[in-house]
């Protein structure tokens, strides 16, 4: 490999880990996603109206950040106003 290609390489690496990183999902997951990991060791299912309280809701119990995902029946979770309940997946 020559010079020109390990440093070409090298900058597009690193321009990826230097990209900002959402600190939440910004949409919901399929339902079955979501189901398969709703029970995966470690896991804690947080459930209020809209995403924003369900954040809230993590935070106060002191769950991980980002959030493994969320997930509702009618897709609402990022509606505002929230619009009815929201399920969001935390790490503990």
């Amino acid at each position: 490999m020559s010079v020109r290609n390990a440093c070409s390489l090298f900058c597009s690496a690193l321009a990826l880990l230097a990209s900002p990183v959402l600190s939440t999902p910004q949409k919901e997951m399929p339902e079955q996603t979501f189901l398969d990991q709703v029970e995966a060791p470690g896991h804690v299912l947080v459930t209020a109206r809209g995403v924003e309280a369900v954040n809230a809701e993590a935070r106060r119990q002191g769950l991980r950040f980002p959030a493994v995902g969320y997930w509702s029946p009618e897709n609402i979770c990022f509606k505002t106003p929230a619009t009815g309940d929201c399920n969001g997946l935390f790490q503990r």
